[in-house]
């Protein structure tokens, strides 16, 4: 039973992460808003404090939340932020602030560790964005075993995995081919901004699990009383030479 919840959740997960629109409308891109720029400038500081590349921190901001800060229910801070309150939701846990930072039994604890590398409180960084971010980027540097933002995005393959909390392997990769395929395409909206930048995905995750991996599919939520279906928008296969 344990394994069933286990699965319906990272089938979920998934599902959240399949949705990703397109890189860029047509026509001049909308000007962010007041709070995505706020927001960039403390992804470059967070980058810059602990050497992580800016584009993982704006990539993985966008596959948790779009770039909205989660907020538990009843807890919401009106500050003008682009909030959204989540609730335990058919067994799937809540998560932390614009980087979806986890407190639960089945995705891990990068809230209280985050935290803890930052020296300030959980519920700090749950609240705090700033802090959210810079806590976020602290877990990614200790997962990316003394990589630094010169190193090629796609030796950070196995990080940004580790970081999704996400215990199956394969599943994991999954997460971490959406997040890199969101910088190696670009995002933009007026809500967030990911910086296109060169991804070696086969370098990243070899030539048979990238044809896998960049296949068409169809993600289903199960063990819901309305299920849902969701399709990528984009098939990112390999770029023919």
């Amino acid at each position: 039973m344990k394994h069933t919840v286990k699965a319906r959740l990272l089938v979920a997960l998934c599902a959240a992460l399949a949705g990703a629109p397109l890189a860029f409308a047509d026509g001049k891109p909308a000007e962010l808003t007041v709070s995505a720029k706020q927001y960039q400038q403390y992804f470059k500081d967070a980058s810059k404090e602990f050497d992580v590349p800016v584009e993982l921190l704006q990539a993985i901001a966008y596959a948790e939340t779009r770039w909205h800060p989660h907020v538990p229910k009843g807890q919401r801070k009106n500050n003008g932020e682009p909030e959204v309150e989540v609730e335990s939701h058919h067994g799937m846990p809540i998560s932390y602030g614009i980087m979806g930072l986890r407190n639960d039994a089945h995705f891990g604890q990068s809230l209280i560790q985050g935290a803890a590398l930052l020296r300030v409180t959980p519920e700090q960084a749950a609240t705090d964005t700033r802090t959210n971010i810079r806590a976020a980027a602290a877990l990614l540097a200790r997962h990316g075993a003394r990589k630094n933002k010169a190193f090629p995005l796609a030796d950070w393959e196995s990080a940004v995995a580790r970081y999704s909390g996400i215990p199956q392997p394969e599943i994991a990769q999954i997460y971490s081919y959406e997040v890199l395929t969101a910088i190696r395409q670009g995002r933009r909206s007026d809500k967030f901004e990911i910086d296109q930048k060169h991804v070696e995905m086969e370098k990243a995750y070899g030539k048979d699990k990238l044809k896998k991996l960049s296949a068409r599919r169809i993600t289903i939520e199960t063990g819901t009383p309305d299920p849902k279906i969701s399709a990528p928008d984009f098939n990112d296969s390999p770029t023919k030479k």
